[in-house]
């Protein structure tokens, strides 16, 4: 297994063939360009990056934001047009079923935010319940199937319950019944070196209960990866640059789809990069870390 390289002990030749070697950055937000706060000099890599000739574009599992706080933060990161640029989980399932003209109602166990743009673009959603009852028995009726729904959604759903994945079984039931996943994320952060459990282990376990696998709509899905080189004008993968701070989601996706792919050490450390199976091409402290060399 090859030797990720870190990007600050290339020589200055090798660091010059490191920057040929692709033509387009696609960058994760989270963690990469900020936590809560923007990270240091984020801004000013990626104005390198356009300066060099680079297309820059943002990919991100996190459908929870909306546009004005996704707006908010690029702008506190010195970063221009950057939602116009962004590829997020709601926008690639709102178009897989615009592809196979969709015309049901999708179940959504989803945040709010995904359910918003899914109804923009026109398609009815069904949602719930929020709470459910104390005693088993009362869970009968999640178990009554709906033959109007058509696809069920999972995307980041913090408020996920059992009503929610008992629901979601039954409509799976109908091998006709469309199952899709956004953000698939086991681990999330919570800030620089903590993170926790994420809603991506309880799409495992109704995926494991009606033995089918969706198709996934966010990192480290192929098909994400291919509708982000679609969304951005890109046919060769092997002339991108994939920038993550999460092996899982990340890197996992890069290597999927055929991108060169650059670690930022956000929530990894170096001996936990070198211990996984899958391994970045680069890996770096963070983007800041690299403006001096690029200057």
């Amino acid at each position: 297994m090859a030797e990720p390289k870190h990007l600050l002990d290339l020589s200055v030749e090798d660091f010059n063939k490191f920057l040929d070697s692709f033509d387009h950055v696609l960058s994760d937000c989270d963690g990469v360009i900020w936590t809560q706060n923007p990270l240091p000099r984020v801004g000013e890599f990626f104005k390198q990056m356009k300066k060099r000739g680079k297309t820059v574009n943002f990919v991100s599992n996190n459908s929870i934001r909306s546009r004005a706080n996704y707006e908010t933060q690029f702008k506190a990161a010195d970063i221009d047009n950057g939602f116009e640029s962004l590829i997020i989980p709601s926008i690639a399932v709102a178009e897989y079923l615009k592809s196979v003209k969709f015309n049901k109602t999708v179940y959504c166990v989803t945040c709010t935010e995904a359910i918003r743009v899914l109804e923009a673009h026109g398609f009815k959603c069904k949602e719930g319940p929020d709470l459910g009852p104390e005693y088993y028995g009362e869970y009968i009726q999640y178990l009554e199937d709906d033959e109007e729904i058509g696809a069920v959604v999972f995307d980041s759903d913090f408020r996920i319950n059992l009503p929610k994945m008992y629901r979601a079984i039954t409509y799976l039931k109908r091998p006709e019944v469309l199952f899709i996943n956004g953000a698939t994320d086991r681990a999330v952060p919570m800030k620089p070196g903590l993170l926790a459990l994420g809603t991506g282990v309880f799409a495992d376990l109704v995926t494991a209960e009606v033995k089918r696998e969706p198709v996934l709509l966010g990192k480290p899905g192929k098909a994400f990866g291919e509708f982000a080189m679609k969304r951005a004008g890109i046919t060769d993968p092997s002339r991108v640059l994939f920038i993550g701070d999460m092996i899982a989601q990340d890197v996992s996706l890069g290597k999927a789809v055929g991108f060169n792919t650059l670690l930022v050490l956000t929530n990894t450390t170096k001996e936990e990069m070198l211990s996984h199976t899958i391994r970045p091409d680069y890996y770096a402290e963070s983007l800041g870390s690299i403006v001096p060399l690029i200057q």
